[in-house]
Order: C-alpha cells, then structure tokens, then sequence
C-alpha cells in the first residue's frame, strides 16, 4: 500500500489526542489521529474538568457545549441527593473538591471564586471534542493500531494497521496520546522512573439493591480502606490498602466490585447490575523528558498517578494545549530555535507536582491511627 505523507501522527483519540489534533489543525497543520478502538471508550472515567483546562476549552468555542453537558449532569445530580427546585436544607456548600477525601476546599474563598472547575464526564467531553476535531478537518483512523516506528532523524514513518490491512504513514513528528501503557512511549525508549503501586481501587457505575447502606453521599474513610459513593447516582470508588491488583489485566466482574465494596464499605449490599468498572492503583511515573527526538509524549503516556482529585484528564488538555500551537510553528518553520523544548521544561514541573499531590493525599488516607491523628490536623489547619 502507499505510504502516506501527513505533518503530524498522533496515536490516541482520548481527549488528550482529539485536543491535541484539534490545536494543531488549528495551526493549518496536517494530521492523522490512529485509535486502536473502533468505538469511542465507554469506560467509567474522570467526572470533571478542571479549571485551567475548561477555559481553554472556552476560549476554542465549546463553552455551550459544555454548560449543555454540566446542565444534564447537574440534573442527575439533584436527582441522587433528592433535590427538586433548590438545594435541599441546610444548603450546599459550595467546594472546590477535595483532598484525600477531606471536603475543605471552599471555593468563595479563593481568591478568584469565578474560575471554577465543570462537572462534565470524561466521555461527554469526548464526543464533544471528536466533533470539534472533525469540524477541523482532523482524519481520525478508529480500529487502527501502530506496529513499529522509524525516526530517521528528517522524518518518522509509522507502520499502522487497521481491519483492512497495514497503512504505512510519513510525517515530521510522532505524537503519543495512547495512555498510561503507551506503545509509543515503550517502543521510543522513554524512561519511566516513580513508585510502585501500593494500592488496589476500583470506581465502578453500578445498581445496587439497597443504596440507602451506603449513605451518606460523599468520600468516607473506614477501617479497612475509603469508600466514594455518588454523587452522580449508583458512581462507587473503593481503595483497598492491600497492595497491587495481582493481575490488573484480568476481566473485571461484578463479583470482584461488589466483595471489595462490601468489606470497605461494611454494609450489606449487593451489585444488581454492573454499567462500567475499572481498575487503578497508586504508581505515579513520569518521563524525564517529553520529547526524544521527532517523538513526543503527552497525557497519560508521559505522566500516570492515582486518580485521586481527578487531575489526570486535565494535566493531558493542558499538555495538548501547550504542545499545539508549538509543534505547528515548529511544522510550519517559523518557530525559534528551542520553542518545542519549551514544552517539556514548562509541563514536566506542573505533573511533578501532581504526582506528589496524589502521593500526598494516599498518605492521609491509610486506615491506621497515625494516618488518623495526621487527617486531624491538617482537617483543623
């Protein structure tokens, strides 16, 4: 098959890929987006986007259609906390998140109380960001896989596959989005230094037979672990400090979900149906450098952590966004020498950081009495 010549491959079509093809369309680059999946991911994902990232998402026109899809959510919201025309008594406090489980973030006394983050789901940013890409004429390739790679040094030729057969690829940079177990990473070279998992988690969407055992709503700490129910109706997150999964790549059940919520959580429920669960744990990795030569790295494949505080999808928005207008000027010819490398020293620092967030909210969730006497003070400061 010929091979075909494009600016820029990007692999991964998550929000991190989309955004960051989007960005570079923007910039009158040419590019090609391969996904592995033939369909957009269902998983059950992060549930909201952060500040930073949400306003560059404004800035690119999407505002409606996320105020569309906080709306919806905001709905299902009041639903579960049984709220009608209002917030129900004693009213809600308006927070700005949470840190291991501690609500004492109030967003009134920040010091810019409008920036705020949306409560938009991962998969509705996602479809709303496909669009955004195809409306730019970005060519998203789903049901495709990379084989191999070749950066010469001029150029990079990838060798992709799809249900057709093999679809060689040239183009001036190679761009991996592909996750937290990324090809491209792997295949490149990149190191990966951090901590080894600790933890085994689970966020599940589910049907429960009596969810009024699990209330209240919110983040709880209990004597084997942490348990998050709602508020979106029947989202779980359960933390066992047991250690790693002994294989995260094994099928997850029902049966796994429900035997880990019902020690955490100490009730007796049962699972009535199970909508979509995932697996996590607490290793925090990241690359040295985003960047190897006309291969970069962004999102999940250049920095993983526990999901705690669900900054994950917002550190990939922000690498795309910091990325895009760079490596189109780089494309184009008219970028100054060094601007690309601008990219890993203005990002790697902003995902160090929230690696040490997350290391540091693990360290106030242990079910033992130091973690116990810690929490106190810091709750107290």
């Amino acid at each position: 098959m010929d091979e075909r010549t494009v600016d820029v491959v990007v692999v991964g079509a998550g929000p991190t890929g989309l955004m960051l093809a989007s960005e570079l369309a923007l910039g009158g680059v040419r590019v090609v987006v391969l996904e592995r999946r033939s369909e957009p991911d269902s998983t059950l994902k992060a549930g909201g986007i952060g500040t930073l990232a949400s306003e560059a998402l404004e800035r690119r026109g999407l505002g409606l259609a996320l105020d569309a899809e906080e709306a919806a959510a905001v709905e299902a919201m009041k639903k579960s906390l049984g709220v009608q025309d209002g917030p129900p008594a004693g009213g809600i406090r308006h927070v700005g998140g949470h840190f291991a489980g501690l609500r004492l973030i109030d967003q009134t006394l920040q010091r810019e109380p409008a920036r705020r983050m949306r409560g938009v789901q991962q998969q509705a940013l996602e479809h709303i960001l496909a669009e955004h890409a195809v409306a730019l004429g970005v060519e998203v390739w789903r049901g495709h896989t990379v084989e191999s790679f070749d950066d010469t040094g001029e150029r990079v030729r990838v060798e992709a596959r799809g249900t057709g057969g093999p679809r060689p690829l040239e183009a001036a940079f190679l761009v991996g989005c592909d996750g937290g177990r990324s090809t491209v990473r792997k295949q490149a070279g990149f190191d990966f230094p951090g901590t080894d998992p600790t933890l085994t988690g689970h966020q599940a969407l589910v049907e429960l037979d009596h969810p009024e055992r699990l209330l209240p709503l919110g983040w709880r700490r209990t004597a084997v672990g942490m348990l998050s129910y709602g508020p979106m109706p029947g989202r779980v997150g359960i933390i066992e400090f047991d250690g790693p999964p002994t294989d995260r790549e094994a099928p997850l059940t029902a049966a796994e979900v429900e035997q880990s919520l019902r020690r955490v959580s100490g009730a007796d429920v049962r699972i009535t149906a199970l909508h979509s669960a995932t697996r996590f744990t607490d290793h925090a990795r990241q690359v040295s450098s985003y960047r190897r030569g006309r291969v970069l790295l962004a999102g999940d494949a250049a920095h993983v952590h526990s999901p705690f505080g669900g900054q994950g999808l917002n550190l990939g928005l922000v690498d795309a966004v910091n990325l895009g207008w760079k490596l189109a000027a780089t494309v184009q010819g008219h970028a100054p020498d060094g601007l690309l490398d601008t990219y890993t020293a203005e990002c790697h620092p902003m995902a160090a950081r929230v690696l040490d967030n997350t290391r540091a909210q693990l360290a106030l969730m242990r079910p033992d009495p130091q973690t116990t006497a810690m929490r106190r003070i810091v709750a107290s400061c």
